[in-house]
């Protein structure tokens, strides 16, 4: 790194502070001090990083140490990287330099600290900044500059369009997998299993994956007839949009997907269904699919057809998806050596392409801003989908938007790269995820009463979680936790509150003893808070509804009233508001009260580029692009109505090993 005189690197930094900040990265510095003989110009210098949120880094120096560090985490999860803040400081600290080992519940966050405190003490010494977040921004003017695709979209995103020429490096694999999450560490390990030599490419410092249960066909325990009629249905409850082809895929080989990913982590009845690294199959949904189904939305009879199912869950919480395939990359690694190499905090930022526009390769962009080039056979992108790309959600999926995410930094990267090698959308609606499993328990209770944040019913409550999301667009937003940036000061929608008693044993269809609601209790002891997710947690319980009311937030003269209303109806055993049945109708009348304040966010958007039984990208005309893959959400189009079908427990994670397991297998026998 070049140095530069102190006012050089002032004017510099100056004319460079907009791009700079526009591209998630900020500076300042609040010192000019002529530079003393030392390491540093002593002096505060300040910087910001794309975190959760925007974490802001100030940070103090005198002529040969960092005297004192400020954190800004406010944007942070509370009882993440908030919680971490002083751990952080302490580790710079005693460091003295951004080389920490972070907080490992908190990488995001930890990431952002390590980055921004880097700007930081390149400014105390003079030197130019250099950062990964750093990128050149395409002029925007709202048109399309690729199919589908504006130039605010690409600015959101780690993609780079202009052509990258300079490299720190040069490396030659046979595939590269962009994407270390369910499916692509599974594509990964398949491949290394394979023989072939594989690059993993991750935009965060960790591997990451949300969710708790996959599941796959198991074939050998269903008859002819019933994989027929399941094709059906799937079919059906995805509006008949869905490429028939991707289903047929599934059936096929979700169970050998599934089974190598027991393998692989080592939870398999041998094991007693747990691993090394803490891991467990703690729950198990396992179903075998005859008569009559429902999934909320419809039903369906397979008469005396059969259909088994293999749905086990991976945890407990918080544990989920993301610490099973930690610990199978970690192992691979371990086991395949060289020929598995993994490059955290280094983002796929372009592909690399031949006069024919079979890829080639791509480039990654690693935390210090270095280009590192990858020649490849193959490319798999495994990126997931767009759901913090604002401009993309408001054009593809625009149900969301007023909505909280549950992830972060997904920001069509794949998609964008895909288009711009040729490949299409998804040309319809786009399927999401909506749901909250964390509140609380028991979340499809038709007994129970449900509340907007008004203290108003405003739905039959017969209505799953897995859709009432459509109806809560038309409710009031409320100021709570886990709350997007941008949402902060306005509010979000997808707030609702459950309502019920304490003889709830004697009616709910699913009951769970008060010992183990009690883990969910917001107001309960720490050491209560077992399985669960900490920060996610939003069950109260009270003596008096009114107390009930203003612990859940909300208003207690409407809630009341409701509240007295639904009971009237209850009695009368007639619901004349909304017509539930009646044998849902339970009046409330043992104390204590108890309230889940749920916060329907988006897990994720289940669609994205169209793609092949291979997990091959195409265009729009079915021609396969060579040598590009899209796997797990971002690939499709497997779905294709608006909502996520809820029929069939863990099919999206199902989905996203079976492809990345397809994808990973091909693209090693075809290198």
């Amino acid at each position: 790194m070049s140095e530069l005189s102190r006012r050089d690197f002032l004017k510099g930094s100056l004319a460079g502070a907009a791009s700079l900040a526009m591209a998630g990265i900020g500076l300042s510095a609040v010192n000019t001090a002529a530079h003393a003989d030392g390491i540093y110009t002593p002096g505060t210098y300040s910087a910001t990083a794309d975190g959760m949120g925007t974490v802001t880094v100030t940070a103090t120096f005198d002529a040969n140490s960092i005297t004192e560090i400020l954190l800004d985490v406010s944007g942070e999860t509370p009882s993440i990287g908030q919680a971490a803040k002083d751990e952080l400081i302490s580790q710079v600290m005693a460091a003295q330099s951004a080389e920490i080992d972070g907080v490992s519940s908190a990488t995001i966050t930890s990431t952002a600290v390590k980055t921004a405190l880097k700007n930081c003490i390149a400014q105390a010494k003079g030197e130019a900044v250099n950062s990964g977040s750093v990128k050149p921004l395409v002029q925007s003017d709202g048109a399309f500059i690729l199919k589908d695709i504006t130039a605010d979209d690409v600015n959101a995103s780690a993609v780079e369009l202009e052509p990258i020429t300079n490299f720190a490096k040069e490396i030659d694999v046979d595939v590269v997998v962009a994407g270390a999450g369910a499916s692509g560490v599974i594509a990964a390990v398949r491949a290394a299993e394979l023989g072939a030599t594989v690059a993993v490419l991750q935009k965060e410092a960790v591997a990451v994956s949300q969710g708790n249960c996959s599941s796959a066909i198991i074939k050998s325990g269903s008859t002819p007839g019933g994989l027929k009629k399941w094709l059906t249905f799937a079919t059906a409850v995805n509006c008949w949009r869905n490429n028939r082809k991707l289903l047929e895929a599934y059936i096929d080989r979700s169970e050998e997907a599934l089974r190598f990913v027991c393998e692989k982590s080592g939870i398999t009845e041998e094991t007693e269904w747990k691993n090394k690294y803490g891991v467990t199959k703690y729950q198990d949904t396992s179903a075998v699919y005859t008569g009559v189904w429902h999934d909320g939305t419809q039903s369906y009879d397979f008469g005396d057809e059969k259909v088994e199912v293999f749905a086990p869950w991976f945890g407990p919480k918080p544990g989920n998806y993301g610490s099973l395939v930690s610990g199978i990359l970690k192992d691979a690694q371990e086991e395949y050596g060289d020929k598995l190499q993994v490059f955290f905090s280094t983002p796929i930022v372009q592909l690399v392409k031949d006069a024919d526009g079979t890829i080639i390769g791509c480039v990654g962009k690693d935390i210090d801003g270095n280009y590192i080039k990858f020649n490849a056979k193959s490319v798999i992108l495994a990126t997931g989908a767009y759901e913090n790309n604002a401009t993309m959600v408001r054009r593809f999926c625009p149900d969301i938007e007023k909505f909280d995410k549950k992830v972060v930094h997904r920001t069509g990267d794949g998609n964008i790269l895909a288009i711009e090698a040729g490949g299409c959308m998804e040309p319809v609606a786009h399927s999401r995820v909506m749901h909250d499993f964390d509140a609380g328990l028991m979340w499809d209770e038709p007994p129970y009463l449900i509340v907007n944040m008004n203290g108003e019913r405003f739905i039959d409550e017969e209505v799953d979680m897995a859709y009432i999301s459509n109806a809560l667009r038309w409710q009031p937003g409320f100021k709570g936790e886990n709350m997007d940036p941008e949402h902060q000061e306005t509010g979000s929608i997808g707030w609702y509150c459950q309502i019920y008693d304490n003889d709830y044993m004697s009616y709910a269809n699913g009951p769970v003893p008060d010992f183990v609601m009690a883990r969910y209790l917001k107001e309960g002891p720490a050491e209560d808070h077992v399985s669960v997710f900490p920060e996610l947690i939003d069950t109260f319980k009270a003596d008096t509804i009114e107390e009930l009311a203003e612990k859940l937030g909300l208003p207690v003269e409407k809630t009341v009233e409701t509240f007295n209303r639904y009971n009237e109806l209850c009695e009368k055993g007639e619901d004349e508001d909304f017509g539930k049945p009646a044998k849902y109708l339970h009046a409330f009348k043992t104390a204590p009260f108890w309230g889940i304040r749920r916060h329907i966010r988006c897990s994720s958007i289940t669609a994205g580029v169209l793609s092949d039984e291979y997990g091959r990208v195409t265009t729009e005309d079915g021609e396969v692009i060579k040598g590009l893959y899209a796997v797990g959400n971002l690939g499709g189009q497997f779905y294709g109505a608006p909502d996520y079908p809820f029929f069939h427990p863990g099919l999206s994670l199902g989905h996203a090993v079976t492809f990345g397991y397809i994808a990973g297998e091909h693209a090693a026998q075809n290198r």
